[in-house]
């Protein structure tokens, strides 16, 4: 569902371009840019000599607020060969979904130019809505790229119950894809939105001794309980929230039978804004009823 993109840094050396090509990144058109090579941004400057003042600023401008659209990675480059070669031979290494460049002369497989982009290109064409099996694995392993770089993750799900099985598995599991292969460090805040239920007794008390062992050491989740208001919104769908964009979650964020399976799709920006502020925002729609902190306490291997 998101995916990760070599750019040719001089494909952007046209304010068209770089209009165009800048928005479709980002999280919720399941497009990341690769930031390759470490020094991509002083690559694009580069690019611009050749063009008027006026555009040259308005790229510089546009290319500071684009961090959200990027994802690092731990990389080889040749100084000696240009960017093409470089990409060309970093995708055999670790490869990219595609890599978008001025021109293909090799031929090769997983080179877009410019001129082939459109809604019907393989590679560039992106799934953002997918049916998943309803296993913890599975689930990790299709939010990983949300997880692995965000700073902050929300998860959302109204039916969380720390002493079900199910439900913590996918949280180890989602846990677990956070700091697989992560550059920067550990999220800053990692926090599990529920409804407060009446029944729930000692709820704190079975949140710490059943979550403890499944959320990593240096890791700790904030569990915070919501009540709904009279007459107010209603604590219902599922999501992932980070900083940069979310995904929904149509079933749970908990593991189901063998034969089920979900619908997992990106969120529109504006669907993702109105979500983050009920949850994360000034002005929550829920009356909060009580946080718990859960130390994580798990040796990953």
């Amino acid at each position: 569902m998101i995916h990760e993109f070599a750019l040719d840094p001089s494909l952007l050396n046209n304010w068209d371009r770089f209009r165009y090509l800048t928005g479709k990144f980002g999280i919720s058109e399941g497009r990341l840019i690769a930031r390759y090579p470490k020094h991509w941004k002083r690559m694009v400057y580069a690019a611009l000599n050749n063009i008027g003042e006026v555009e040259r600023k308005r790229i510089v401008e546009w290319l500071m607020r684009i961090d959200d659209k990027m994802q690092t990675r731990v990389h080889e480059w040749n100084n000696n060969v240009d960017w093409l070669r470089n990409a060309q031979d970093e995708h055999c290494r670790q490869p990219f979904h595609a890599i978008l460049a001025q021109e293909n002369p090799s031929a090769h497989s997983c080179v877009l130019t410019y001129d082939e982009l459109d809604d019907s290109t393989p590679r560039w064409t992106i799934q953002r809505e997918k049916v998943v099996t309803r296993e913890a694995q599975q689930l990790a392993t299709e939010v990983s790229p949300l997880l692995r770089n965000a700073k902050t993750i929300i998860f959302i799900d109204p039916h969380f119950e720390p002493w079900k099985h199910r439900l913590t598995k996918t949280l180890k599991a989602f846990l677990e894809v956070c700091l697989i292969g992560r550059i920067s460090s550990k999220p800053a805040r990692v926090e599990f939105h529920t409804k407060s239920k009446p029944e729930q007794n000692n709820f704190a008390e079975e949140c710490q001794r059943h979550l403890p062992q499944k959320i990593p050491i240096g890791i700790s989740v904030k569990i915070v309980r919501w009540q709904e208001r009279t007459g107010g919104e209603g604590l219902h769908n599922r999501y992932i929230l980070t900083e940069r964009g979310g995904i929904r979650l149509a079933w749970g964020l908990d593991e189901g039978g063998s034969a089920q399976t979900d619908d997992l799709s990106l969120l529109e920006s504006d669907v993702y804004t109105i979500r983050w502020h009920q949850y994360c925002g000034n002005r929550p729609a829920f009356d909060l009823v009580d946080i718990v902190v859960i130390h994580g306490m798990r040796i990953l291997p």
